[in-house]
């Protein structure tokens, strides 16, 4: 082998390395101080407000989130689709759904975690709603990690971080992501998800309460 075909060899090489490594080996510092802020943390409460598109579907909803680790979740869904509904996961691969307020609350259907009728229309389920879901993705997706100055989301500043998967196949079909982190508490603000320049996926959080450990 020749020294410079040597040389393209290698190249080729650290070129596969960054584009097929998860991006939790390329953290960032605003990621780093997520996980950080996170470890610190056994449960929370929060707002979300969410939207998807889906082809020409398009999906508003409005719910009360909380997440007690390990992984325990409740959604009441209170705007928007389903609004009255209330989606219950232990931590396993069902999910306990309620319909309605009073005593029709007391009755509930068991559904698979990802069954349709219990997720949203691009195929979120209540597991993937979550700051550790979000944690988790990054680490198990290979692609490139990046950030820079984000947006003042309710008078708070932001961190960008962008993850760019190295296929959308792997991603929901996603080529691009971003997560607006508050940099007065290192959690997100927003979560944004792209199919090249079309907005698909928008999660947006508020009145975040947080238990510490």
């Amino acid at each position: 082998m020749t020294v410079f075909a040597s040389s393209r060899w290698w190249l080729a090489l650290l070129c596969w390395l960054a584009f097929s490594t998860p991006a939790s080996a390329q953290t960032v510092p605003a990621w780093t101080s997520f996980e950080q802020t996170w470890a610190k943390v056994s449960a929370y409460s929060a707002t979300v407000a969410v939207f998807e598109r889906e082809g020409t579907q398009v999906q508003n909803s409005v719910l009360e989130y909380t997440f007690s680790k390990p992984s325990s979740a409740t959604v009441r869904f209170v705007a928007g689709a389903n609004v009255g509904d209330m989606v219950v996961w232990s931590g396993g691969d069902t999910v306990a759904a309620h319909r309605g307020t009073g005593l029709a609350a007391l009755f509930h259907e068991t559904f698979a975690l990802h069954d349709p009728r219990v997720t949203t229309i691009r195929g979120s389920s209540i597991d993937e709603l979550s700051f550790a879901a979000f944690l988790a993705h990054a680490q198990g997706t290979p692609g490139m990690l990046s950030q820079e100055p984000g947006p003042t989301i309710l008078d708070v500043p932001t961190v960008a971080v962008t993850l760019v998967p190295t296929s959308s196949a792997t991603d929901d079909g996603v080529t691009r992501e971003v997560v607006d982190i508050a940099l007065a508490t290192n959690l997100p603000l927003r979560v944004l998800g792209y199919d090249h320049d079309m907005l698909v996926r928008q999660m947006d959080f508020s009145n975040v309460k947080i238990v510490a450990r």
